[in-house]
């Protein structure tokens, strides 16, 4: 009898064990379903504002997914996008050609209708050909992490075409590109330093980065072959279609 007991305990325990997997796999399931759900309905909405072609990508970071609903809190929010601004209404004037950017303490109330991040960091590419537009200078990359600069310009009631070329550099607080290190060339032509350093003067001016996706300001540049690499940085952004 003891042992027939024994037995049916087992089998009961066993039982319960069963149960409690099953449990667990249905709510880590219904955690990930929800998830997906809610990863496909913040690339939808970010699509909007951010005037993608194509929605992009988001990956809410850390489970389970739906105590961080509950809360209305999510810790990390990860996402990617490509063509940013190419469509009218999303208050951008810089066009991004590829952003990569990590969201944290984000807070929503409305699922994913609207969001808040407490910091927002990550990186951008920019053309060098939009840059340029914007501004009325026309830049390329020189190689070497340098960029160029073609100007024409009037020497000696001559009409030449001024080179310049020069690593750019980052004014945090104007929010500002600018050119160190510059050298000029002016084909054929030598000019004394001090006529060359005047005619620099004059022609490098700053260049205004302004108007980015959200707000964002720029923290780092750096030239490549590809484009302008930048890093973003912001704080309290956010998020509506």
């Amino acid at each position: 009898m003891a042992a027939g007991r024994r037995h049916g305990g087992s089998v009961v325990l066993v039982v319960f064990l069963l149960l409690g997997v099953l449990v667990a796999l249905g709510l880590y399931a219904g955690d990930g379903y929800a998830l997906r759900r809610a990863e496909s309905a913040a690339g939808s909405q970010l699509q909007g504002r951010l005037g993608t072609p194509a929605a992009p990508t988001v990956d809410i970071e850390g489970r389970p997914f739906l105590t961080q609903v509950a809360a209305r809190h999510l810790r990390t929010v990860h996402v990617v996008a490509d063509d940013l601004g190419a469509a009218a209404g999303t208050g951008s004037t810089v066009p991004v050609q590829h952003a990569d950017l990590v969201l944290s303490d984000v807070t929503t109330t409305d699922w994913f209708q609207s969001m808040t991040a407490k910091h927002v960091d990550g990186t951008a590419l920019l053309a060098y050909g939009d840059l340029g537009s914007l501004s009325s200078v026309p830049l390329s990359y020189a190689g070497d992490g340098r960029l160029q600069v073609v100007q024409a310009t009037s020497i000696f009631g001559a009409t030449l075409s001024a080179t310049i070329t020069g690593t750019p550099q980052l004014d945090v607080g104007a929010q500002t590109l600018t050119l160190a290190d510059p050298a000029i060339s002016l084909g054929s032509v030598n000019l004394p330093k001090a006529t060359a350093d005047a005619l620099m003067q004059s022609l490098l001016k700053p260049i205004p980065v302004e108007g980015l996706p959200f707000g964002l300001t720029l923290s780092s540049i750096s030239a490549e072959d590809d484009g302008l690499h930048a890093g973003l940085t912001g704080n309290d952004i956010e998020f509506r279609r």
